[in-house]
């Protein structure tokens, strides 16, 4: 059984990029197993791949390999990195999100992608999760040592990014396929009350989606620990008219939990 392999990155899947990127996999190591996370990151947003992560890594064997692609600065100067914790190993650009990894799911272990392979010329300067990101997780995938490919580096020198949140609002990280909304506070222990407002109308907090009349709108916690706007067999989103990366205000009483 070959190597289990995940994909996560913005490219979608109208255009061919994900397609190059299983064919690197399957003409390098035919047995791999691929799966993928999502390909509909918000474009040019790498931080917005960590709820997804968070997600789903956990769910994943220690053994298995992460492409995580959402690359603004690609063909910049910026590093390339191999991180290493519970949920395997993962090659990403250094751009944010693998110290946010760190922060959120680490400890982690960390190494710089050595310049002989990311020195121009020898990756395309445009689409190098195919050229230089893929090909190097191969490597890893068939068992080359991190030393093979850079150098150890403390995570607590990776890139940081600062977004700060406007006060008392959270961020839209994503709407699945239903609709539902999801927020950016990921909840630790319940809280007793969470006050969400769309359109200045507060929307009633619950604990199941049953207690909500079909077609209403409520707002609770949900099985990833996520708070989340839904409408019960319907779509929040298009009710409320609303989309990823915008922010909602809220009240959050009692229990704890992070902000993302």
């Amino acid at each position: 059984m070959g190597p289990l392999v995940t994909l996560t990155t913005d490219f979608g899947t109208r255009d061919p990029y994900v397609a190059a990127l299983k064919g690197i996999f399957y003409s390098r190591i035919p047995s791999v197993r691929l799966v993928d996370i999502t390909h509909e990151i918000l474009p040019f947003n790498p931080t917005m791949a960590l709820p997804f992560l968070i997600d789903t890594l956990p769910w994943f064997p220690e053994e298995s390999f992460h492409l995580i692609v959402i690359d603004p600065g690609v063909g910049s100067e910026r590093k390339s990195v191999a991180i290493h914790g519970p949920f395997g190993w993962a090659i990403l650009p250094d751009n944010g999100l693998p110290r946010l990894i760190h922060d959120w799911m680490g400890p982690i272990s960390c190494f710089q992608i050595h310049s002989s392979f990311t020195n121009p010329g020898n990756d395309s300067p445009t689409f190098q999760a195919r050229d230089l990101f893929a090909p190097l997780l191969v490597k890893l995938a068939l068992g080359v040592p991190p030393e093979g490919i850079g150098w150890k580096i403390d995570p607590n020198n990776l890139a940081t990014v600062h977004q700060p949140l406007p006060e008392n609002h959270l961020r839209i990280w994503n709407i699945d396929r239903f609709g539902n909304v999801l927020l950016g506070y990921k909840v630790e222990a319940p809280p007793f009350q969470v006050k969400v407002y769309s359109n200045n109308k507060e929307i009633p907090f619950v604990s199941r989606y049953q207690d909500i009349p079909v077609g209403e709108t409520g707002v609770l916690v949900n099985s990833s620990g996520w708070v989340e706007v839904f409408c019960r067999e319907g779509s929040a989103a298009r009710v409320l008219d609303l989309s990823i990366g915008q922010f909602l205000p809220v009240q959050i009483a009692g229990g704890m939990g992070r902000f993302f």
